[in-house]
């Protein structure tokens, strides 16, 4: 089965930020939310005209754990690292997954109409969005145990967003901004977690309008 690279975003802004990728750096295991934790307000919401089948359909798709992660397209937006990783304070994990493991999701203009309550149906209700949400070209990991903490794919590296990379007073924004000073504190434990994984790490930064990485 062909392998692919998918990105997942976090805030490294406290220590809670930094004991969560650390769980994930050190098992290589991600935390999975039911559709309704997502941020999208109109998460796993469909049209249906027989209403019976309502309850059963809300059972099974509260039934299913879901990760969501980008592709490189949207690993290279500045905005993506605005929205998910505190504006640049924060990480992408790079993982290697078997694409038969994730789902792309399909983004369409209106909500659908739902016509059954068969497993296919209600994971083709969690891998469809709104085209307002198409620039964060997502995949997502749909799994079925108890357990929200699952293995999806191969941690491979790290990125750390460099804010105020190329400012030529980054020093004096840095000095007087406690939060860019937290970030670098917990950046530098994280990258020795990192390196006593053998996880390459790479620091980010915006150019031209994307986001291109460095060592």
């Amino acid at each position: 089965m062909s392998s692919m690279k998918l990105y997942k975003f976090r805030p490294l802004a406290d220590e809670k930020d930094f004991e969560r990728a650390k769980s994930i750096i050190e098992t290589g295991c991600f935390w999975c939310s039911r559709f309704s934790e997502l941020n999208d307000p109109m998460e796993g919401v469909f049209r249906i005209k027989n209403h019976d089948i309502i309850g059963d359909i809300y059972k099974q798709k509260n039934s299913y754990n879901i990760c969501s992660f980008s592709t490189a397209a949207a690993f290279k937006k500045p905005c993506m690292w605005g929205y998910y990783a505190n504006g640049f304070k924060g990480i992408a994990i790079e993982i290697e997954v078997d694409k038969g493991r994730v789902k792309q999701i399909e983004y369409k203009d209106d909500i659908d109409t739902m016509n059954g309550s068969g497993s296919e149906a209600i994971e083709a209700i969690l891998t469809t969005k709104l085209t307002s949400w198409k620039h964060e070209k997502e995949y997502r990991f749909l799994g079925k145990a108890e357990n929200n903490e699952h293995h999806v794919g191969k941690i491979t590296a790290v990125y750390f967003g460099e804010p105020h990379a190329d400012i030529v007073n980054r020093r004096t924004i840095y000095e007087e901004n406690k939060k860019l000073q937290s970030y670098q504190c917990l950046m530098s434990k994280l990258i020795t977690i990192a390196q006593g994984k053998n996880i390459d790490h790479f620091s980010v930064k915006v150019e031209n309008g994307k986001v291109k990485k460095s060592r």
